[in-house]
């Protein structure tokens, strides 16, 4: 491992030419945090959330922390700074916030002698070998939240089961997000016993805080968005952006009045998805730029991050992003909140039974890159049954507010391991 260190670095600032926190810090990822803080805080519970969509995911456990649990103190890690700037917008000062370091002996060593944590939590597929075994050395719990594994992920581990397995059985206790989730991770080496299946903390969606920020949206972008078909792609990836932008030109040929809310997955992306062909002949303004949103713009790039659930609530119809590509989909459940039609591609193995159920149940018609035009034509066109529309997005809104007691459920398991 410490062999790799320095291709991860290169590999950090090489990401670092688009993004510059990723060239930020590099010391601490190297475990070297400097001082140890004058009033180091006492009862620290330490939790590791990768990037953006695990801090969302595990917002509702954090908030419920820092309203019950005045005694304790949170030191969030995040590794990309997408996720870091999350943590600093969502929590500002009410935690400790840094970089995770490399997953080398001494790194987590230098780690654990400056922040001293009496408990460590990891989001969803987040297996750090020797973090967790040193952890488990130092007799510090450490827990697994709203873990999945998906087959292609247990197919690599289990190349390097002689590494995966100590450390999977090193978890003081693990909250599987289904029974599949669970059966992979005991057959990769978990404690059957320490393996509980507790529901996807993704389900769990505050809709009273989404439709908060909504209304304050609302003041500025609402008069444009009133009488026009507004159709939302959410967490696109290179290569569905272009996709997107023929299929609503095609939209703008019969409903000239139409508007696209355009999120890509990374923000920083923005540029380059303004420097597109299609992109020149649209009127375009972005959520950055903070002005009144004019009846004439026909493009709101959304280029900040923790808009896009409040956003979603001015749309008709939602594409949800990483689909006609494969980088395995992207959290529908925003716009099942909302009561919105979706639309993904097939590339949704991250959210596998998530999607097989929305599909299964109506909530959601999955396309492909030759029918995206169509679909969305269908639905929110001039010649469309809105009903179909209507009817589509309630199946939608009934399939997530089925899903409940999971923040509970996950409390539940987090809590015991408290001090």
């Amino acid at each position: 491992m410490r062999l790799s260190v320095p291709l991860f670095l290169a590999r950090l600032w090489w990401r670092g030419r688009n993004q510059s926190g990723y060239r930020a810090h590099l010391w601490r990822r190297l475990g070297w945090y400097g001082s140890v803080p004058a009033s180091r805080p006492r009862k620290l519970i330490w939790i590791h959330a990768v990037s953006v969509g695990e801090t969302l995911a595990i917002a509702p456990l954090i908030e419920r922390l820092l309203g019950d649990r005045d005694d304790l103190s949170l030191l969030i890690t995040s590794t990309t700074p997408t996720g870091a700037a999350q943590v600093r917008q969502r929590f500002g000062e009410r935690v400790f916030s840094d970089w995770i370091p490399f997953d080398t002996p001494g790194a987590v060593r230098r780690f654990f002698t400056h922040w001293q944590p009496c408990v460590g939590v990891f989001v969803e597929t987040e297996i750090w070998p020797n973090m967790v075994v040193q952890a488990h050395a130092e007799a510090i719990p450490v827990v697994l939240l709203n873990a999945r594994l998906s087959k292609r992920s247990a197919r690599g581990y289990a190349r390097v089961s002689s590494v995966i397995r100590p450390t999977l059985a090193s978890f003081s206790i693990i909250a599987a997000q289904e029974r599949a989730d669970a059966r992979r991770l005991v057959a990769l080496g978990a404690c059957p016993d320490q393996v509980v299946v507790t529901g996807n903390l993704k389900f769990a969606l505050d809709p009273q805080a989404l439709r908060a920020a909504y209304q304050a949206e609302h003041q500025r972008l609402g008069g444009a968005l009133q009488d026009r078909p507004v159709w939302l792609a959410a967490s696109t990836h290179p290569g569905e952006e272009e996709a997107v932008l023929n299929a609503f030109l095609a939209l703008k040929g019969v409903s000239p009045n139409a508007l696209l809310m355009l999120a890509p997955r990374h923000p920083e992306r923005a540029d380059s998805i303004l420097a597109l062909p299609a992109m020149q002949a649209l009127q375009v303004i972005r959520h950055s730029e903070q002005r009144d949103m004019q009846r004439s713009d026909d493009v709101l790039l959304i280029d900040t991050l923790g808009s896009l659930g409040a956003l979603t609530g001015f749309a008709d119809l939602v594409f949800v992003g990483g689909s006609l590509v494969p980088h395995g989909g992207h959290n529908p459940l925003e716009a099942a909140v909302w009561q919105l039609p979706i639309l993904t591609g097939s590339h949704t193995f991250n959210f596998a039974t998530m999607y097989r159920d929305l599909v299964r149940c109506g909530g959601a018609i999955q396309v492909e890159l030759p029918t995206l035009t169509d679909a969305v034509m269908g639905l929110i066109g001039p010649d469309s049954d809105r009903r179909q529309a209507t009817e589509i997005g309630a199946r939608a809104g009934a399939f997530q507010s089925a899903q409940s007691g999971v923040i509970e459920a996950q409390w539940a398991v987090l809590s015991a391991h408290l001090p």
